[in-house]
């Protein structure tokens, strides 16, 4: 038996940008982290040749082609496991709709786990591109590249995303008191709205030429982010997050909603320097940054909403628990 275990993570600035449809011409630029909210794969090899899968619904199937679970699936074929194996899945946040990226730390934490049961050592940026090849290129997913690349690699990166097709990964190096920080003044709360991305992402994508500018400014805060981090700045990441949320309201409709607006005028009011949705809008969790003088009086002001208290995480995906059982055949 053995686990994965996958970090999800927050986007700071730059989301949008890493969609093909943008940086296919222009390259995109993001800056996020993981933090220390998991998902879990949890894989066992069966005596029998049957797969089983167990994540909302349970699957007992004799082949690959049978699975119903796209990510499984697809993650099955690709490490080259075919049969006698037991696989379950968990998050620590809802499963899905979070814009925490939980489908790709997923898949991710798949690839990780079905390598290590047969015994095969894979590095960062062949998870993180398999990965991106199984959601974008074979499950036909709208989404862009930073999931995958953040859930893979773990840590606080600022990440090029090529014109080629490659991937350039920066680590922000911040000391042990500017990284607590950065992660102090940053607090999470959920809207109570889980949704798909999907049709968000299809319309942003359909209008990536008509919003260029608005990208072009996006992918801008994702520089001016790391700039601050590096120059010891954090104060100033509440007004980049505003200015990238009311750019990011320009990219499709649905991105935003008056129970959010709502939300976010409660953080403002609070104190909060700045706020937005994390991943694609629309609902899942509301990301803010206020100085260290205001949390207390922001925690009040956001109580009628439940806190994900967090802190950033140093490592992507990990195996964290492997005992060895009968050797794969």
């Amino acid at each position: 038996m053995l686990i994965s275990q996958t970090p999800l993570r927050i986007s700071i600035a730059g989301g949008g940008t890493d969609l093909q449809a943008y940086y296919g011409k222009a390259g995109g630029a993001v800056l996020s982290t993981a933090i220390d909210k998991y998902v879990y794969v949890i894989l066992n090899h069966r005596f029998d040749d049957k797969i089983y899968i167990s994540y909302s619904r349970k699957e007992i199937v004799d082949s690959v082609d049978e699975i119903q679970h796209d990510l499984v699936r697809e993650a099955m074929r690709k490490t080259g496991v075919t049969k006698a194996v037991e696989i379950a899945m968990m998050s620590d946040i809802p499963s899905s709709g979070s814009g925490l990226g939980s489908s790709s730390s997923i898949t991710v934490g798949l690839l990780n786990a079905l390598y290590t049961f047969r015994g095969i050592q894979v590095t960062a940026e062949q998870l993180a591109r398999e990965a991106c090849e199984i959601e974008i290129e074979l499950c036909g997913k709208p989404i862009g590249k930073q999931d995958q690349y953040i859930a893979a690699y773990g840590g606080l990166n600022f990440f090029e995303f090529n014109a080629d097709e490659s991937v350039t990964v920066t680590p922000i190096e911040l000391g042990g008191a500017a990284k607590h920080a950065l992660a102090s003044q940053l607090m999470l709360y959920f809207t109570n709205i889980t949704r798909s991305a999907d049709t968000i992402l299809e319309e942003q994508t359909r209008k990536t030429g008509d919003k260029r500018a608005f990208l072009d400014q996006i992918k801008q805060l994702a520089h001016d982010t790391r700039e601050a981090l590096l120059a010891g700045q954090p104060d100033r990441i509440g007004d980049i997050l505003m200015e990238n949320w009311t750019l990011k309201k320009e990219l499709a409709s649905g991105i935003t909603k008056p129970e959010i607006e709502q939300m976010v005028d409660a953080a403002l009011s609070g104190g909060a320097g700045g706020c937005k949705i994390c991943g694609a809008g629309g609902g899942g969790f509301l990301l803010t940054h206020t100085s260290s003088q205001n949390l207390a009086k922001l925690k009040s002001a956001m109580s009628a909403y439940k806190e994900m208290p967090f802190f950033l995480e140093r490592f992507g995906s990990i195996i964290n628990y492997n005992v060895e059982g009968y050797e794969w055949r």
